[in-house]
């Protein structure tokens, strides 16, 4: 099983009445962000009523980017690695096993700017789990599900926001996995 798990969390009201220059220079829209791998589960995601001053802190179109990446790579390069963006040294690794990919988090004290990379990183350490198969065509499906999902959600906030560089960014990759 694989699961993607977001939480718009912004002002909506604010966002509602941004122009297309405003929200350029706004930036990503925050969230909880979450992906769940059979019983292991990687980032932070709740339905409940936020508490008071409770933020989101993942940028939801930075990851899904980052996800579509692994799409678009896995079948050639085999091995992909995506930085968790919240953290200088962690990430997540994807490596082709047949109609599988076996999906684990690394650390490495290695400066990489990068957000993704395709080959493993040589000082890498396993500090959580390890291995969690995933069926790649249900890997895939999620992501392009959620990423139509994500789109479309911000649609309804502001028609504008799609409108945005970093949405259409997004929806050129879409399109490229979608093929």
């Amino acid at each position: 099983m694989f699961e993607i798990k977001y939480r718009i969390i912004i002002d909506e009201s604010y966002w509602k009445t941004m122009n297309l220059e405003q929200i350029e220079k706004e930036g990503g829209i925050e969230s909880f962000f979450q992906l769940n791998l059979h019983s292991v589960e990687y980032g932070y995601y709740h339905d409940r009523e936020l508490a008071e001053g409770e933020e989101g802190f993942d940028i939801i179109s930075t990851w899904l980017s980052n996800l579509l990446e692994v799409c678009l790579l896995i079948d050639d390069m085999k091995y992909v690695a995506i930085k968790d963006t919240e953290s200088y040294n962690t990430w997540l690794e994807f490596i082709s096993a047949d109609n599988d990919l076996l999906v684990s988090v690394i650390q490495s004290d290695s400066f990489i700017s990068e957000y993704v990379i395709t080959k493993p990183l040589s000082n890498r350490v396993y500090p959580e789990w390890r291995d969690i198969k995933v069926k790649r065509e249900e890997f895939i499906e999620e992501v392009i599900n959620n990423t139509k999902k994500f789109i479309s959600d911000l649609a309804q906030i502001n028609p504008f926001i799609i409108l945005s560089q970093r949405i259409v960014q997004l929806e050129s990759m879409l399109d490229k996995v979608s093929q």
